[in-house]
């Protein structure tokens, strides 16, 4: 709990020293939507089809960014993402990712 008392104070203090709410508001409406992985691996794939190409693995609680909105094919929903660890981007299932679509995820690491 004072870890997110910290952060409002600091929000705070950042929104002051930045003139106003708009400077913050601004500041977070350009950042791209954050994610992590809750599988134990994810294959990211190089398109997104469970038949595509694995360009790349992302472990439980790596970071990611969405890069795309999700794209549903067959029977799945995926997302096109970089892997923050490896720089890997590409698809990964929805169900093996938390967070797409909402950048206020709160990522373990920094949680």
């Amino acid at each position: 709990m004072r870890m997110k008392t910290a952060r409002v104070c600091t929000a705070l203090a950042m929104t002051a020293a930045l003139g106003g709410a708009g400077a913050v508001a601004a500041t977070s409406a350009s950042a791209a939507p954050s994610c992590y992985i809750t599988a134990s691996a994810a294959n990211v794939r190089a398109s997104a089809s469970t038949g595509a190409p694995i360009v790349g693995v992302a472990y439980k609680n790596y970071s990611c960014t969405e890069l795309t909105g999700g794209k549903f094919t067959g029977s799945y929903w995926w997302y096109h993402l970089r892997i923050t660890k490896t720089g890997v981007v590409g698809y990964v299932r929805e169900d093996l990712v938390h967070g797409s679509g909402d950048v206020h995820t709160c990522i373990p690491e920094y949680c």
